[in-house]
């Protein structure tokens, strides 16, 4: 199999797993108004959600920076791609490299919650109900940056290079705002219903709908 199209599976792995960190972003960090209406229209399901896309980047991070071989199986890892890769000029390998060190820092913050709550259910870390993984927002901004340009390097190297390949730049991702004006339309017909003089003219467009029944 081609490093070119292994490379093209991480890129493409790397922009399903921004898609997440936006739809988290986009629902969970736009401040306390946007959390304040996902709250008043489903508290439980939003509360498990906002669980379930902090599980699955901490987890997909970790496979994505995990070591090149475990239990002598290859993964598709970053260092995988950096090991198999020539960087051509010995300063790009030692970006490459520097970008991957500062990845790895990133992953081991995040790695204990990986290994003991959310890839094993540890008894010591479950009972004594201790936050893991934790990283501030400066992380964060700093791994998304990191894997943006280790991507943009591989990608032109073996991929394309007339083509700079952005992931932090790549479009339409998520539609995560959609659904928040659509719930935003839901508390304006509320209010709408609750006058009167329109209570009943707004029910009868309302029972139109084609999704009344859905």
């Amino acid at each position: 199999m081609a490093l070119k199209d292994e490379i093209l599976a991480v890129a493409n792995f790397s922009v399903h797993l921004r898609s997440l960190w936006r739809h988290y972003q986009i629902l969970f960090e736009d401040g306390e108004l946007r959390r304040n209406l996902l709250h008043r229209v489903a508290p439980t399901f939003f509360d498990d959600l906002n669980q379930i896309l902090i599980e699955q980047l901490i987890l997909q991070i970790c496979r994505l920076t995990d070591p090149a071989v475990t239990m002598k199986r290859t993964n598709l890892s970053l260092d995988y791609v950096l090991g198999e890769a020539d960087f051509g000029l010995p300063v790009q390998r030692a970006r490459a490299q520097t970008l991957r060190d500062s990845i790895e820092a990133f992953r081991t913050k995040i790695i204990p919650a990986r290994n003991r709550l959310i890839g094993h259910l540890d008894r010591d870390a479950v009972m004594a109900g201790v936050p893991l993984g934790g990283a501030n927002e400066a992380d964060w901004i700093q791994f998304w940056e990191d894997l943006d340009q280790f991507l943009n390097l591989i990608h032109t190297r073996y991929v394309d290079p007339s083509v700079t390949f952005h992931l932090n730049n790549v479009g339409m991702i998520s539609d995560a705002d959609s659904l928040v004006e659509a719930l935003k339309e839901s508390t304006y017909f509320h209010l709408a219903l609750a006058e009167s003089a329109i209570t009943l003219p707004l029910a009868e467009i309302a029972s139109r709908s084609e999704f009344r029944d859905a």
